[in-house]
């Protein structure tokens, strides 16, 4: 049976240290999964903000920097796994389109900067482009999936109860950093279910001072795995914290 990592949205970013990566290599070293899935903003990107700039907090920020800890965040994750080689798949977010936004918007940098820039190819990552979904042993991974006629993210405060209802296939989502689980049983008796996976971070965000306490921060382990069934196992940030900051 195979068994998932799963790393709700990281937000790589220069204003946190990378030592969560290290922490979570470690636990994927000690858990072998068979995949790990990054849900997405691996990268936050932070210099590429429409939400602040020209604001005091976007002082500073550069995008080389946003990239350099980037790979340094890669490089710890690497470390941390210690030699072991699952697959491991990285879904582009809504972080990382900044990159392809901007070239949209300002064409003059088309060919000097991109999302290769990140490297996660070379860290042995594959790379799903925003909003593309993967299927793996069944279940469905997007960073958000578009819906309606304005192609808006599914959201809200039941999110996992209305991936069942639009997708009708198990599936998994980042973006909204909160977590939500919902399962139904289909007449074949075969379980389908919907997931929010959370965040894993630790350091504040302006953007959301007062929304932040509703995020819930931690991997999620995903047992058995098959059909797009699988047990759900959630460990909160700090417990991976205890465990592996050493």
């Amino acid at each position: 049976m195979a068994t998932h990592l799963v790393i709700g949205d990281p937000h790589c970013t220069p204003k946190a240290n990378n030592d969560r990566f290290l922490w979570a290599g470690k636990m994927a070293r000690d858990l072998k999964p068979t995949t790990i899935v990054c849900m997405g903003d691996f990268a936050s990107m932070d210099s590429l903000s429409s939400y602040d700039k020209g604001k005091k907090s976007f002082e500073g920020r550069r995008y080389k920097k946003d990239i350099a800890h980037a790979h340094d965040a890669l490089e710890k994750f690497n470390k941390g796994l210690n030699g072991r080689r699952p697959r491991k798949v990285m879904l582009l977010g809504n972080h990382e389109d900044r990159i392809d936004r901007i070239i949209d918007e300002t064409p003059e940098l088309d060919g000097t900067i991109s999302t290769k820039d990140l490297n996660f190819k070379e860290y042995g990552w594959e790379v799903i482009p925003y909003q593309e979904p993967i299927s793996i042993n069944g279940v469905h991974y997007c960073h958000n999936y578009p819906t309606g006629v304005m192609g808006k993210p599914i959201s809200g405060d039941n999110i996992a109860r209305a991936l069942l209802l639009k997708n009708k296939v198990s599936s998994t989502v980042g973006h909204c950093h909160l977590f939500d689980y919902s399962m139904c049983t289909i007449p074949s008796g075969r379980k389908v279910i919907g997931l929010s996976a959370g965040c894993y971070l630790h350091h504040k965000e302006s953007y959301a001072r007062n929304t932040q306490r509703m995020w819930w921060s931690g991997l999620i382990i995903k047992r058995n795995v098959r059909n797009g069934e699988y047990d759900l196992e959630t460990v909160e940030y700090n417990a991976v914290r205890r465990k592996y900051d050493k």
